[in-house]
Order: C-alpha cells, then structure tokens, then sequence
C-alpha cells in the first residue's frame, strides 16, 4: 500500500491484481467519492492510494441480513441445561427483563466489532419490543447505529418476538420504536394466537411508516397451515412486492416438488426474499424426528433455481438459540454448502452471493455488486478461487467501506524455532 499526496488525484482508492468471480483475468477496481468508477485489467491514472490484491478474491462486501444483536452472548449469562426450543423461548424471555441499554450496548458492540473484521459491511438487525422491553433495545442500538454508520450499515427491524394481539400495548409500542427511528418492521407471528391479524398490525405499521416489512416465519415442528400465502397475498393486495423478507421458512423443505414450485410461483410474485438460518435451524428443528432425521433449512438452493431471491444470515450468536457462531456469514456458507450438498464451484458461487449480493437485495440495498456505478462496499479475502473461499473460511481479510479501508486482518503463523519458549 502506498499513498501520494503531491496533486489531486480523480482517483482515491486503486485497488490492482483483483481477481473477481467472472473474470478470466486479474482486474484493477478504481473507486471515487465512495462508488467504483472503473473496473478494467490496467487503469493507468494514478489514485490517491493503491492497495494490491496480489491475486486475492474480490467481492462485495459480506451482509449479514438477519441478526439478533439484542441477544447475542447470552449463553454467557444462561447456559443451556435442556437444549429445547422451549427452554431458549422461557430462558430468553426471563433474561429480557435484566436487558439494560448498557448490556446491551456492550455485547452488540462485540459483534459488530468483530463483523467489521470479517468483511461485513452491512447488517439488519431485529430490534426486541414488548411489554417487558419496551423500547430499550431500540434505545440501547440507535447509538450504535450512528456511532458506526461510517463503517457500517446498520438497519434496525423493530420485532415483536412474544406476540402482538396477546400482548397488550404492544402495538403503541412498536408505533413508538418506528417513530424514533427504527427502519423495518416485523414479528414473529406463530407466538401470537391469531396470527393473521398479527401479519395484518404489521403490514398496517408498515404502511403507515412506508417501511419493509420482516417475519420470522413457518418453522415449528406442527401441523399449523403455513402461514407464508397469508404474507404473500397481503403482500401482493398492499402493493408492498419486493419489500418483504421470511427468516426460518425451514417447513418448505417438506413440501413435494410439486408443491415447492407452486410456493415459488407465490413468493416470486410477491416479490418475497427468503433467508436460511442454518446454524440456528439445524440446532433447533426436526427435534421430534426419531430416524430420518430432516436437514431443517430452507431449500434455498431450489427456490433459486425457481428464480425466488434467496439469502443466509446468521440469526443468533452464543445463545440459547443458537449456542455457538461468531457471526461470520462465510462460515455459514460454508455450512450451507456442507448440509445442501452444494458442491460444484456453480454452487460455491451461489452461497457466497447468498451473502453479499442476494443478501443486500433482501434487506433492499440496490447496489451491492463489483460494477462501475454501485457503492465501493468491498472484502478482500486470502484465497484466489470462490471455492477456496467457500471450502474454509480464510482468516486474512481487508475490509472496505464507501471506498475507505477500515479493517485488515491478518493470520500469521510462527515457525517452530520462533515460538516464545515459556519458563
């Protein structure tokens, strides 16, 4: 890395020997004001800085769409003693009414510390709001979200995890959290008795604050009728296609083909994004399931294929939810390609657009992708194949973020006649 500072450069940030995903050849990105300008094998203006890829992989930058800040670490706190599903509802709800702003701050600060580090450069994080919480965490992460903006987009998914119609005041208070700033709204409406009317009181906030709107959906082990056509249509009727998001969605996975294809049909005309959750869905569904045991993700793969906008996140890190992770999505994909068998390099390519590209359209950032005009929100990665990338997450990354570089981190091992000897 050099930089010169002798005459004003129409360039800012230089970055040589990229090598992209569909190009044959290793390319130099060219970046100013924060976009990418040009992308060709040699641009010959100097730039203000100059950083070699030395042949390592280029992409846009991580997204992690669906994250749960407010809950991350708990397992610190509260270890699992049973490992249910109904233990991390219980558990989590008891530890909500000892949430302060200042807990929460500390352990969000944590991950987003450490996703900057992995390349993310932009996260949906849900936002707890309830009769118990009331607008702590919304208070507690509105700070963040200003304290890190230059290094990080972060949207803030108002959510109401307990249920709406069977929490009283719990409507006024997710009006209350949108008016203070929340971007997104959503629920989680298998807690609520009548779930129809909790998916109509979302899209109702949505309208009224001309947000997007986000469920937790369709992943319980019971016979309920799904409850994604319910989303869908209301989609459709109010006008709001491309602007809904389904998290979980793990009950797909046991539709026939047939039915699958008619499911695709309905949520690419809604305009529906769907996100797998694979560490958190893998650890929590099919627990009933004596032999056979079901994979419990999203067929994700094949609802692409069906031309329905796909996408993975992280969802939990060290909780009861999910009692491990450290919110890095390449090692989601990595897990996804593992559980869907997704083994060809096509494939690889697939899981890691799943976190970057395809992951920004579901949250609604228009213009994630390596092509002169959009945003310079980039990860340099140590590998020099997408395969490589998807096979082990590697350690070495530099992060940038609106064409500034605001993270390198580098592994390095030490020989053995190095090592520190210890007395």
């Amino acid at each position: 890395m050099m930089q010169n500072q002798s005459i004003d450069f129409e360039i800012d940030l230089k970055i040589e020997n990229a090598t992209l995903a569909k190009e044959s050849e290793q390319q130099t990105i060219a970046i100013r004001n924060g976009k990418i300008i040009q992308i060709a094998p040699v641009i010959s203006p100097p730039a203000a800085q100059t950083l070699d890829a030395a042949g390592s992989i280029v992409v846009p930058g991580l997204v992690d769409p669906h994250l749960h800040l407010d809950k991350a670490f708990l397992l610190e706190k509260s270890p699992a003693q049973a490992g249910t599903f109904q233990e991390a509802l219980e558990e989590t709800l008891r530890l909500k009414k000892e949430f302060t702003i200042e807990d929460i701050q500390a352990r969000s600060r944590r991950v987003i510390e450490n996703a900057i580090g992995f390349g993310i450069t932009a996260i949906r994080s849900h936002v707890e709001v309830d009769p118990i919480l009331q607008l702590t965490s919304i208070k507690a992460l509105l700070p963040l979200k200003q304290e890190y903006a230059q290094r990080l987009t972060l949207q803030l998914a108002i959510f109401a995890q307990e249920g709406i119609t069977n929490q009283p005041g719990t409507e006024q208070l997710l009006h209350q959290a949108l008016t203070l700033g929340g971007d997104v709204i959503g629920s989680a409406p298998y807690t609520d008795p009548d779930p129809e009317r909790n998916i109509n009181i979302v899209f109702d906030l949505a309208q009224s604050f001309d947000c997007d709107v986000d469920f937790h959906l369709d992943f319980l082990d019971d016979d309920e009728p799904l409850l994604f056509p319910i989303v869908a249509r209301e989609t459709i009727k109010r006008g709001w296609q491309n602007r809904v998001c389904l998290g979980h969605m793990t009950r797909l996975a046991g539709l026939s083909p047939a039915k699958l294809k008619e499911a695709a049909a309905l949520l690419r005309e809604a305009g529906i994004s769907i996100l797998a959750l694979p560490a958190s869905d893998l650890y929590m569904m099919a627990r009933q399931d004596t032999h056979n045991v079901r994979r419990g993700v999203a067929p994700i793969q094949t609802l692409f294929d069906l031309n329905v906008n796909t996408a993975i996140a992280t969802n939990n890190i060290q909780n009861l939810f999910t009692p491990f992770g450290d919110g890095d999505p390449l090692k989601i994909c990595t897990l996804l390609a593992q559980t869907l068998q997704l083994g060809t390099q096509e494939r690889h390519a697939l899981c890691l657009e799943m976190a970057t590209t395809q992951a920004a359209k579901a949250i609604g950032l228009r213009d994630h992708r390596i092509e002169p005009g959009s945003a310079a929100d980039l990860v340099i990665l140590g590998a020099d194949s997408i395969s490589q990338v998807v096979g082990a997450a590697p350690g070495d990354r530099i992060t940038i973020k609106s064409g500034n570089i605001i993270s390198q981190t580098l592994v390095s091992r030490t020989p053995k006649d190095q090592l520190v000897q210890i007395v």
